[in-house]
């Protein structure tokens, strides 16, 4: 199955409507850009184009169509607002459908949505009825939805934690037939490697295989050098992963760092999804400067945690 449009969606135009997806069985690379407000510090870089496909072997260039997502099942008595930029809003509609006349806007944090039960599929979109906060009803881009939970619900989840022990054991195993199964089936796994850097997007079906994927991806910029940091993910991104596992701490909701030279926000476009803090402090022998820290974003998909997102974090020059 090929990646999806990067879930962190720029309405320039205010419009709650970008292609979603279709499925396909012949496995692809995941879809690569970058975003202007994914983090706080320096600028981000311009919107990069999808990269070529799979490095090891030649050929045409993949076709990339967005992630299929199911249409939410009602399971969550309450809906939020997700991958909207921080200078951004969620149009309401009267009808499902971009064409339809606008009756309200959402804020990229708001959450306490309820949904009725319409739904509607315009062409490749899923579009669902939700009690409009400023009277009546309205029409979004179920894209743009997520299950809310409460923090305090979501640190106390056992099933959460075990989530992020089966994620560890398929870390420790490069088994992605387990990884697989942990990935969110609504909005796929954002993966950022590089601060400020490039946004991999992951279906399911692609964390099947990205253990052993011989697609390169250009990260972004290294810290020191600003050269391009460019590699598999089973040549970056998964050394990394089991590197903080060799000595890991959990914190929820908590960004937990190790002597960084700059600050860290949980992104506003994950506003309404909880995480996890995976930080291994370090060793003494490198004066704690080897620390790393994963922050792991949650979605509920039909009242189930799956991973959503992974961020890197470690010292920078």
């Amino acid at each position: 199955m090929i990646g999806k449009s990067l879930p962190l969606f720029l309405l320039t135009c205010a419009l709650a409507a970008c292609g979603p997806a279709q499925e396909t069985a012949t496995p692809q690379p995941p879809f690569i850009t970058t975003t202007p407000t994914l983090f706080t510090g320096s600028p981000m870089p311009q919107l990069d184009t999808p990269i070529p496909g799979e490095t090891a072997a030649p050929g045409p260039l993949p076709t990339f169509t967005p992630l299929t997502r199911p249409t939410p099942s009602g399971s969550s008595d309450t809906y939020a607002v997700v991958l909207i930029a921080g200078d951004d809003v969620l149009n309401i509609r009267s009808g499902p459908g971009v064409e339809n006349a606008l009756v309200g806007t959402l804020q990229p944090d708001q959450s306490g949505l309820t949904r009725t039960d319409k739904t509607s599929g315009t062409g490749e979109e899923t579009w669902v009825e939700i009690q409009n906060p400023g009277g009546g009803t309205g029409w979004v881009d179920a894209k743009f939805l997520t299950e809310y939970v409460d923090p305090s619900a979501f640190c106390s989840d056992a099933r959460v934690t075990s989530l992020l022990n089966d994620f560890e054991k398929a870390v420790k195993t490069t088994s992605g037939d387990l990884f697989k199964t942990l990935v969110s089936p609504a909005h796929g796994l954002d993966v950022v490697y590089i601060r400020d850097g490039t946004v991999a997007n992951y279906s399911p079906d692609e964390a099947g295989w990205a253990f052993q994927s011989t697609y390169e991806v250009d990260w972004g910029p290294s810290a020191g050098s600003g050269q391009p940091v460019k590699g598999t993910f089973p040549g970056v991104i998964l050394p990394a992963l089991q590197e903080v596992f060799q000595n890991v701490t959990l914190a929820c909701d908590q960004i937990k760092l190790g002597g960084a030279s700059y600050q860290v926000t949980w992104p506003v476009e994950y506003a309404n999804i909880n995480f996890y803090s995976l930080y291994n402090p370090g060793t003494s022998q490198n004066s704690n400067m080897d620390w790393r820290t994963w922050l792991a974003g949650v979605e509920y998909v039909d009242g189930h945690p799956y991973l959503f997102a992974l961020l890197n974090y470690q010292w920078e020059p």
